[in-house]
């Protein structure tokens, strides 16, 4: 019998992502549960009386593996509560139950898979982005944004592009306003012009609201070849768990950026081989705590670099090939890892 290590790698992750990707899914004697179709945005996964009714209905005799691939930071989510109320009700250990995530966890009597984000975006997009050159230039706009949900620290984002740099940015906010709790939207005066401005579209709203990996990533869409720099704001900004394809996918295509991540994602990308991009780039800001600070140096860094002439900026990026190609390289390595 395959250990639930060797049941993820060579059954489930075999799978298409469309056939894995069921709320709850019995395959033998594994019952697989997949967070991602129960999270919200918001760190919490909704449905959870029914998602306990019928683990506890169908999880006699069987072993758990719990999959958390795309979604929320566990730790910031009610997922750990339900693992461990799984285990404590079925008597499982670790031969029995059994979890992959993108952190770095440890829960009692639970193996923990962890499948890190950054060679799992570098797998996926790899056939997207793989015949994507390094730009040489010139470069006829100086920044990009490319927002699709609309949260509060894009919005900030792409508010200052718009005010500041708007003739020398490539500019996409998907979403019509700013997600906002209605309890804290008084203190969002943003709010008003988020209603009036947004969306703002490069080319158009994803059709259907469906998405697909060439919409995300794909060339045809986001002229990658004709801007100097990516301004990535992450779906996580309070750790750096989980780093995704906006920011994964420049390690290959040899696009500087700044990082809005959780503090330490620039160095978490160093940690895997990676090099960022100072001192052309004043990356000082990902070391600081508050994010309100942390936004504000990014804003001012942005100011920085837009008070430099196109002519500059290429010049910063020709001293820059050496980084994109190193990261290419190193890139290569995590195309086939499991």
């Amino acid at each position: 019998m395959q250990t639930l290590s060797e049941f993820y790698h060579y059954t489930v992750y075999a799978m298409p992502l469309n056939d894995r990707f069921h709320a709850i899914k019995e395959m033998g004697d594994v019952v697989v549960v997949n967070f991602d179709c129960l999270y919200d945005r918001e760190y919490s996964i909704r449905a959870v009386d029914q998602l306990m009714y019928l683990l506890h209905k169908q999880g006699k005799n069987k072993r758990f593996l719990f999959l958390s691939e795309d979604g929320a930071s566990i730790n910031l989510t009610n997922a750990r509560q339900i693992i461990e109320n799984i285990r404590d009700c079925f008597h499982l250990d670790k031969t029995t139950c059994a979890m992959v995530c993108r952190e770095e966890l440890d829960i009692d009597g639970v193996a923990v898979i962890n499948n890190p984000s950054i060679p799992y975006w570098c797998r996926v997009l790899y056939p997207y982005i793989k015949n994507i050159p390094i730009s040489p230039g010139p470069f006829n706009k100086k920044f990009a944004v490319w927002f699709n949900r609309g949260t509060f620290y894009r919005l900030e984002i792409a508010k200052h592009l718009y005010e500041n740099c708007k003739d020398t940015s490539y500019i996409s906010y998907q979403e019509s306003g700013m997600l906002v709790d209605r309890n804290l939207a008084d203190y969002f005066p943003n709010m008003s012009w988020a209603l009036e401005h947004t969306p703002i579209l490069y080319d158009q709203v994803f059709p259907n609201r469906e998405y697909n990996f060439d919409l995300i990533v794909g060339s045809q869409r986001k002229p990658y070849a004709d801007y100097f720099l990516e301004i990535v704001a992450e779906t996580d900004i309070l750790s750096t768990d989980w780093l995704t394809e906006k920011t994964v996918k420049n390690l290959y295509i040899g696009k500087p950026f700044i990082l809005l991540s959780g503090p330490g994602g620039l160095e978490k990308l160093r940690r895997f081989g990676f090099k960022t991009f100072s001192p052309w780039i004043n990356e000082t800001y990902d070391l600081e705590p508050n994010v309100y600070l942390r936004l504000e140096m990014i804003k001012q860094e942005i100011d920085r670099l837009a008070g430099m002439s196109l002519d500059q900026l290429l010049t910063m990026h020709t001293e820059m090939l050496p980084i994109f190609e190193h990261n290419r390289v190193e890139y290569g390595k995590y195309i086939n890892s499991r």
